[in-house]
């Protein structure tokens, strides 16, 4: 009687036949996983090859002209827009060779950091937070990590933002 209902069953739901199935044990599961992880991986290449290469045009539009050789002075700070118009950045100059670029939204809770020259410290009005010039690490208050750095470069008509991290920038002027 259970093998005539077992038959009616299999024939009313969706046709299936356990004898037809494919045997797929742990081996071959693991093998056709690998094989599609591996297909998945090389498929991709071409995607990371385009996305990898910078066309000379999208170079020149993510860089940015800050300020003119000499328009700041030592100790004096100029706030900018990089890589775009809602992400503040500030340069400050250290010396007459060497100059810091940031992203000044704070990691705390985005409020804007200025160049506190008196100190020597860049800092975060809103909850007393306070960063390293040299490295834009935290020195003090609730923030949970350093502030992003903007990669600068001396051109003889100026000073250029040119990409994110590496804000360090030594050199002669002329």
């Amino acid at each position: 009687m259970w093998s005539r209902l077992e038959k009616y069953l299999r024939d009313i739901t969706f046709n299936i036949r356990r004898e037809r199935e494919i045997d797929l044990n742990r081996r071959g599961f693991v093998a056709s996983s690998l094989a599609l992880v591996g297909l998945m991986f090389v498929s991709s290449f071409p995607f990371a090859a385009r996305a990898g290469r910078l066309t000379e045009e999208e170079a020149e539009r993510e860089t940015l002209r800050i300020a003119g050789p000499n328009e700041l002075g030592v100790g004096e700070s100029k706030v900018f827009a990089y890589p775009d118009e809602d992400s503040p950045a500030l340069l400050v100059r250290l010396s007459e060779k060497e100059y810091r670029s940031y992203n000044i939204k704070c990691t705390h809770l985005q409020c804007p950091v200025y160049w506190d020259r008196g100190s020597g410290r860049l800092a975060c009005p809103c909850h007393n937070g306070y960063f390293s010039v040299e490295d834009g690490s935290v020195l003090a208050g609730p923030p949970p990590r350093a502030l992003p750095s903007i990669r600068l470069a001396f051109r003889g008509d100026g000073i250029y933002a040119v990409g994110i991290g590496g804000g360090v920038i030594k050199g002669d002027q002329h």
